[in-house]
């Protein structure tokens, strides 16, 4: 967005008067392959209609399926990999003069200091972006064949990064990358993800007052990151920590690097030594072998863990990955029938953590007003994520997206909670 109205062309949100449409896609599993699909789809049909000069998909699908998926969908103007992000400029111009370009190369792109950019969220949070790319390797997954190697940014550019976004308004940052505990081993010789934090905790980032971090690998969270945690106050007591599964065997088939009793260790010591901690994870199920004792040991790992926050996904065989071609492939309804028996463990461990905060204070940042009722705002403390997780709501429509306030919690359900004004 920053590369294209850099070269002067203007976004919008509206759809009638776009002279382009730009899809960046994800094609990481087979449904939010589909999504991208159909939204291409849907826009396909205003391009036969001439509504739109250019169509341009870009980002994981074009990099997965290349040229061919323009011969499927030949409304496609352009196609942009995730390496060739820099080159969109390129890739609309040609489109609108009907040259139809194809620029998909190496997925070796990595957002270089000092580029343009647009904030698409509320000014009062950010994603900032470490690195690039993963290197991990395991079995179900596309990601290092879309994004490539893990690449990190430089301490000091991301640093500057985050001031400038302090001074365009941001209150939280929320610290991503496809894995943030690997963060600068390709840089530094060794993971430095405590270092960097320490230096944006101790950055100019007047007005920032809360530093989330995201997509932590449990292999990699040792004494120095924990201690850079429980040591500095911007730093959230939120941690999301993907751990997969509870079964030592679907871990092994999965290529994971941590076992079930590593993962059950490093979450006490979290737990120990953070006071407050929230823990977010994602679990997969239905595995290509999974049996019912694996998952007998899943569900045992959930309640000695009972992370506060938790996503449960149906395993997806995604070609190109191993386990697409596992034996033991597990039939769909059994692993839908497995993820909803998770799930409902999930939202009892969650619902009951809300309860327990039922009378207690919390600061918390409010979103916006509420799709719910006009009456109503939403917000989140800190055990909350934006986009992932539940909300507050807040009965003072005067709230303004963006102001930290001080509540008392008054009411909770599986998800979400009720606060008053302190």
């Amino acid at each position: 967005m920053g590369l294209l109205c850099s070269a002067g062309m203007e976004s919008t949100a509206e759809r009638d008067s776009a002279d382009v449409v730009f899809i960046n896609t994800c094609a990481f599993i087979a449904d939010s392959a589909q999504e991208s699909v159909d939204t291409i789809l849907e826009f396909a049909h205003d391009r036969r209609a001439g509504r739109i000069g250019a169509l341009v998909v870009a980002g994981c699908l074009a990099q997965r399926y290349g040229r061919s998926l323009m011969e499927e969908i030949p409304e496609i103007d352009a196609l942009i990999g995730t390496g060739d992000c820099d080159r969109c400029v390129q890739a609309v111009q040609g489109a609108l003069r009907g040259e139809r370009p194809v620029l998909i190369g190496d997925p070796g792109f990595l957002a270089q200091e000092g580029g343009p950019r647009i904030i698409a969220t509320p000014k009062h949070f950010a994603y900032l972006k470490i690195a690039e790319g993963c290197a991990n390797r395991c079995s179900y997954c596309l990601i290092p064949s879309l994004r490539g190697p893990a690449r990190s940014r430089p301490v000091e550019a991301i640093v500057r990064e985050a001031e400038s976004l302090a001074l365009a308004g941001a209150r939280e940052l929320i610290v991503i990358a496809q894995d943030t505990t690997a963060y600068g081993r390709d840089l530094y010789g060794r993971p430095s993800l405590a270092r960097l934090l320490r230096e944006l905790a101790g950055a100019r980032v007047d007005g920032v007052e809360w530093i989330r971090v995201m997509y932590t690998y449990p292999s990699l969270i040792d004494d120095e990151l924990i201690e850079v945690i429980a040591g500095e106050e911007r730093i959230l007591r939120y941690l999301d920590i993907p751990m997969q599964h509870g079964s030592d065997r679907v871990l092994q088939m999965m290529n994971r690097r941590s076992s079930r009793a590593q993962m059950i260790d490093v979450c006490q010591r979290l737990r120990e030594r953070l006071p407050g901690l929230v823990l977010r994870t994602s679990l997969i199920v239905g595995f290509p072998g999974e049996t019912d004792e694996d998952f007998r040991e899943l569900m045992d790992f959930i309640h000695i863990v009972r992370p506060e926050r938790a996503g449960v996904f149906e395993f997806s065989a995604e070609e190109g990955t191993r386990a697409h071609d596992m034996p033991g492939q597990v039939p769909g309804e059994v692993a839908a029938a497995r993820r909803g028996i998770a799930m409902e463990a999930l939202a009892r461990i969650s619902r009951e953590f809300g309860e327990s905060r039922v009378g207690s204070a919390a600061r918390v940042i409010v979103d916006g007003p509420s799709d719910e009722s006009d009456l109503l705002v939403e917000a989140r403390s800190y055990t909350e994520a934006p986009e992932v997780d539940g909300k507050v709501y807040i009965g003072d429509a005067e709230l303004a997206a963006g102001e930290m306030v001080d509540v008392v919690i008054t009411d909770a359900g599986d998800y979400d909670l009720v606060a008053e004004r302190a």
